[in-house]
């Protein structure tokens, strides 16, 4: 965050070494938080203790009997939730005010936030605000919702209606509950009709906190707040509402799926989805402050490949019918994912898994590998469960032997395993090796960097590349890791990283991921204990996809490097910081009411041996000060701190030197 008042070790007499100890209402005015509350009128404020843009002439007081110094007031204005003052700008740390008056406010006018702070992700939001007439500082009203609104509302006695409560990360299945969604407070997507709709819980471990995520499912399709339409224009049928439960800035979401948009390139394969905060009430009962997006799933419009279908047209009928598509020459998508093992106990709702085998190339200690998930007992994940549809599985009740009883899942896991060998071969042996067409590993004439450009989109892959090396995410080790294979007719054939989702644990937040790991972690509770943390993450992920290209030498110089230096043109950095800026500046109302519901994380630094045993409630995932929805503004700061400094450290590693990154 800016500091937005000069240094006053910049004014400083040089002469004039001793402290001010003047008379008058003198005061710590470099402490007051930007997000102090105030109780004028029940509304709160920005409160900043900074320089205001407008001036008023400097004045100078008459030192007092007392007084070490002759006070000298600067013109600027500075300020904090009741006042506004001029410092002395004579010695550092001199805390007399000059001109120290409470503030006239003018009146309460409402803007658009996009607006207001030119960021148009916030065109959803209005905010009401009034300025001091002397010194410009703007309060904002806490107690007017700024984010739109979605309702959902069902028949209390469902035998579900607990859904949203019930469900633990423990249960296999997920209740449905019918009802009707309304939205409010969102401008023109308000809606003039209740929109039929399902609600469920969604989500694997965070299904175990208080406040869980949630999936919708329309009747009809629907561009829900604008977020996508879809390329027939009507939107699309599945949405989910994030939690952020272990988040007490709300934010890292926002953070992932906006540094995600940055990085993928407007011509690249890659899907991220779109978002908006928004407010959430079950039966009119408020239910917190979630981020809506878009339900990742192979459609056209989102993830990129051919759903397994056939259009026709029946000789009989005259109309159109959807034919699956039973052969494998189909687009797959498929998510590393330990979550797989309980895929089976869902029956036939479960969806379909397979395994690969990584013999040698791949396990903790011929890498190293420094992951407090791995460390614990997850080990090197090597399952993974599909997340397109699957046509042509004879499978009515176990899903964990798909593999056997559907063509597709043995294709792509065939195809998959052709492709870790070819990766791993390349990475350590540096020996190039092609894939026939019966997805059997073959001796090749070409080159090594041949062979994986043939195989791999590496755009795509510098691209997830990048995205995973600036978040530090814990997941991708052992889940929330995606994947897609085009393997249609038109199809180019080729793996590719897809989807980047799940940052609630990234960004700092969680133990062991640090922005700078190399310290020894000895005090703080850290699953591995005492060791030491390569500050270049990916150097040590149980991810083997992304540790294993990233110790190849031409995919970082020459897919990695210019994609880290493109984000840097595009300064997706600096748009991230400042969207934190508006988040921690203006949603402060939606961040008390938020935890006014949800007072606690359930992800407390209590009973670290406890993570695997339960539902995550003090589970001892998180570091401090993101531990304590108390703490928020000081996480917030951190999170700021945290970004900037993994900034600064890949532009040292990959950048050309540009200057460090500040928000825009």
């Amino acid at each position: 965050m800016k500091n937005t008042f000069k240094k006053l070790t910049l004014l400083m007499i040089s002469l004039l070494t001793v402290g001010c100890s003047g008379n008058g209402s003198s005061s710590n005015a470099g402490n007051t938080s930007n997000n102090q509350q105030s109780s004028d009128n029940g509304s709160s404020s920005n409160a900043t203790s900074s320089r205001s843009s407008s001036k008023q002439s400097s004045s100078s007081s008459k030192s007092s009997s007392s007084s070490q110094h002759q006070h000298q007031f600067g013109e600027d204005w500075l300020s904090d939730d009741n006042n506004h003052w001029h410092a002395c700008t004579a010695v550092a740390n001199c805390t007399e005010k000059g001109s120290l008056a409470a503030h006239t406010f003018g009146e309460w006018e409402t803007a658009n936030l996009g607006e207001l702070t030119g960021n148009s992700r916030f065109n959803l939001s209005n905010i009401k605000t009034r300025k001091c007439t002397v010194c410009n500082y703007e309060q904002i009203d806490r107690t007017q919702s700024i984010v739109p609104e979605i309702r959902f509302t069902f028949d209390p006695t469902d035998e579900n209606a607990d859904f949203a409560t019930k469900a633990r990360s423990t249960d296999t299945t997920r209740p449905t509950v019918t009802g009707k969604i309304t939205i409010t407070n969102a401008g023109e997507y308000n809606t003039s009709k209740q929109l039929d709709a399902e609600m469920k819980v969604r989500g694997n471990q965070t299904a175990g906190f208080d406040k869980k995520g949630l999936q919708i499912k329309f009747d009809k399709k629907q561009n829900l707040l604008g977020m996508n339409a879809g390329p027939d224009g009507k939107g699309f049928k599945k949405w989910v509402l994030l939690a952020d439960a272990k988040d007490t800035t709300l934010s890292r979401t926002a953070l992932g799926l906006s540094l995600s948009q940055g990085v993928i390139a407007s011509d690249s394969n890659v899907w991220s989805t779109n978002f908006t905060p928004v407010s959430v009430y079950l039966n009119d009962q408020y239910w917190g402050l979630y981020m809506a997006a878009e339900q990742k799933e192979v459609k056209d419009g989102r993830i990129k490949l051919d759903e397994p279908i056939i259009e026709q047209t029946n000789p009989d009928t005259g109309k159109k019918e959807e034919i699956p598509v039973m052969t494998t020459d189909i687009g797959y998508s498929f998510e590393l994912d330990y979550y797989a093992k309980n895929e089976k106990d869902k029956g036939s709702e479960g969806d379909p898994t397979f395994t690969l085998n990584y013999g040698n190339y791949f396990t903790k200690n011929s890498f190293n590998i420094e992951s407090g998930l791995a460390n614990s007992g997850l080990g090197v994940v090597s399952t993974y469960t599909m997340n397109s549809d699957i046509n042509d599985s004879t499978a009515t009740g176990n899903q964990a032997t798909n593999e056997s009883n559907s063509n597709q899942v043995k294709w792509i896991r065939d195809r998959l395993q052709a492709l870790f060998t070819v990766l791993a071969e390349a990475s350590k042996n540096n020996v190039a090796k092609d894939i026939d067409d019966n997805n059997q590993v073959v001796s090749t004439t070409l080159s090594v960097r041949e062979t994986l450009e043939k195989n791999f989109d590496l755009n795509a892959w510098a691209e997830g590349f990048v995205i995973n090396a600036v978040c530090l995410p814990p997941d991708v080790g052992y889940s929330s890791f995606y994947m897609s294979f085009d393997n249609t007719a038109d199809g180019d054939k080729k793996l590719r990283f897809d989807n980047p989702w799940d940052f609630d644990s990234n960004f700092g937040n969680r133990r062991n991921f640090l922005e700078k790991p190399d310290v020894t972690n000895t005090t703080s509770g850290g699953w591995g204990g005492s060791q030491s943390y390569d500050p270049y993450f990916m150097d040590r992920t149980a991810n083997m996809w992304l540790q294993l290209l990233g110790k190849i030498n031409f995919f970082m110089n020459d897919y990695v490097k210019p994609k880290w230096n493109a984000t840097r043109e595009n300064k997706t950095f600096e748009k991230m910081l400042g969207m934190l800026n508006i988040y921690y500046k203006y949603f402060v109302g939606e961040y008390d009411r938020n935890f006014a519901k949800w007072p606690t994380t359930q992800a407390s630094d209590q009973n670290v041996a406890s993570y695997f045993n339960g539902d995550g409630v003090n589970s001892g995932e998180l570091r401090k000060p993101f531990v304590d929805v108390n703490e928020r503004v000081q996480a917030q700061q951190e999170t700021i701190n945290w970004l900037t400094k993994r900034v600064n450290y890949l532009e040292g590693r990959w950048g050309t030197g540009r200057p460090s990154v500040v928000a825009e």
